[in-house]
């Protein structure tokens, strides 16, 4: 975690440590002006930076008096949440594109459609 003053309010930038197979990253479903918990306390995203696995929030004057974060050292750990909106897409695209019969699914054929339409509009390499 980094803070830096902007005005009467704060930034921070969390950065992710590198995804694991037993730690995935919640990257994914953070995104700018969407919203993550931090400690309890919900906040709107303000960047998101996927290279560095990082992202910002900031923090107004009223927030810093009432919760813990502005008091936790830099670089101290957090505990993250992200909003449940981002699992429920993934995964009902995950299901639409994977599952029994997923060829004849709505978005498959979506899918394949725009693909197919990029590659008609693409020079032919013959």
């Amino acid at each position: 975690m980094e803070r830096h003053a902007d005005g009467e309010s704060i930034r921070f930038t969390f950065q992710f440590s590198p995804p694991t197979p037993d730690r995935p990253s919640l990257l994914p479903y953070i995104i700018p002006k969407g919203y993550v918990t931090i400690d309890g306390t919900s906040l709107t995203v303000t960047e998101v930076n996927d290279v560095e696995r990082t992202f910002g929030i900031m923090m107004i004057k009223h927030t810093q008096e009432v919760v813990a974060l502005p008091k936790k050292p830099i670089g101290g750990k957090v505990n993250i949440e992200v909003d449940m909106v981002g699992k429920y897409v993934l995964k009902g695209v995950e299901a639409a594109l994977s599952g029994a019969g997923a060829e004849e699914t709505p978005l498959r054929k979506l899918i394949e459609k725009v693909v197919r339409d990029i590659l008609a509009k693409e020079p032919s390499s013959a």
